[in-house]
This record gives structure tokens, C-alpha cells and sequence, in this order.
């Protein structure tokens, strides 16, 4: 199986939790392949708890004696397991996110550099070429220069847009004022930190 990035890591955990609840059978490898190591080991030890209870007690006959001396199925333990796993998965989305965008920016720039460097090698339009390679590779493009309005259709269309743009924040009211202008400062944050990298 592949390794599984972050996002799909949340959505498996969350699969096999409610096969558990709806008691139908997992097997150990499928159990164990959404774990990591240290989460592994924590199973092994909590049923290895319960397989010592086993040995030292009969089984309850109550609900209330099962509870008292912390006694579970095997069902219960992955339960348990898998909750705190999917917890931690949740906590760590974030980070797996930026990791997975670091990542796919990386690989845009590879793609980008090699198919410009091959090209100006061979004398041919660079930016076109490393523009080209990025599309076929499921990237953006990225523009050697900015978007000029130089014809009068483009001019007029921007023009359009700017007043329809400042006629809808007109009628905007203070809330939503103030979460375009924190959405805005965000964005140019977000712009800021781009051009250090």
C-alpha cells in the first residue's frame, strides 16, 4: 500500500473507526497499516494489559464489574487506539499540509528550472518552455512579467470591475467590512512571505 499523505490519513482512520462501531472484522494488518510505530506499540501493550486481566480475573458478568477492573474486547482497544490516532492525526493536519505544499512547490520549481535551463541551452523561448512544462506537469503557469492592460477592451473591463468591486463593498455591512480587510491583510502577508522564500 502507499504511503498515505495527511489528508487521506484522516479520512481511512475515520473509515475503519466506524467499521469497528458497526462491528464488522478487521483484520491485524489492515488495523495496524493506518498506524504508526509508537501507536502500534501502544496496542500491542494495552491488549497485552487485557490479556493479563484475562489470566488474573473470570470474565464479568456485568457491565458495571467489566468497568471496575478495565475490561475491554479487542474491539474496544483498536477503538481506542484508532481514536487517539485519528486525534493526533487532526492535530497534525496543518503541518502535514504546508508539508505537502513545500513539496508540491519544490517540484514546480524542478519542473520549471529544467525545462528553462534545457531551453535556453537549445536558444529557445525559456519562460514559454518552463511555462509549458509546468502545465503538462499539472502546475500554474508563472508569468515572466506582469498583466498589462494595453488594449482598450482590457482597460474597460478592468475599469468594470473595479466599480462593481467597490459598489458590492458599499453595501457590505461593518462584519463583513471587517473580514474582507483581515482577509486582505492576510493575503498580503501571505504575499510577503512568498517574496522572502
Amino acid at each position: 500500500m502507499p504511503k498515505l499523505n495527511i489528508t487521506h490519513l484522516v479520512g481511512r482512520i475515520q473509515e475503519r473507526i466506524e467499521q469497528l462501531e458497526r462491528d464488522e472484522a478487521l483484520e491485524a494488518r489492515d488495523f495496524e497499516s493506518l498506524l504508526t510505530d509508537e501507536q502500534i506499540k501502544q496496542y500491542k501493550q494495552a491488549w497485552q494489559h487485557q490479556k493479563d486481566l484475562r489470566t488474573i480475573h473470570k470474565p464479568p458478568k456485568t457491565e458495571e464489574k467489566k468497568r471496575l477492573i478495565g475490561w475491554k474486547t479487542i474491539r474496544e482497544v483498536r477503538l481506542e487506539i484508532y481514536k487517539q490516532a485519528l486525534q493526533e492525526a487532526q492535530d497534525s493536519v496543518s503541518d502535514g499540509m504546508e508539508k505537502l505544499q513545500y513539496q508540491s512547490e519544490v517540484k514546480a520549481a524542478r519542473v520549471f528550472l529544467e525545462a528553462f535551463s534545457k531551453a535556453k541551452e537549445e536558444e529557445k523561448n525559456a519562460w514559454s518552455a518552463g511555462n509549458i512544462a509546468l502545465r503538462r506537469n499539472g502546475f500554474n503557469r508563472i508569468d515572466g512579467q506582469s498583466y498589462s492592460y494595453n488594449n482598450k477592451r482590457d482597460r474597460e473591463i478592468k475599469e468594470m470591475e473595479d466599480s462593481l468591486r467597490q459598489r458590492m463593498e458599499a453595501d457590505l455591512t461593518a462584519e463583513e467590512k471587517e473580514q474582507l480587510e483581515l482577509s486582505r491583510e492576510y493575503d498580503e502577508a501571505v504575499a510577503k512571505r512568498r517574496k522572502r522564500l
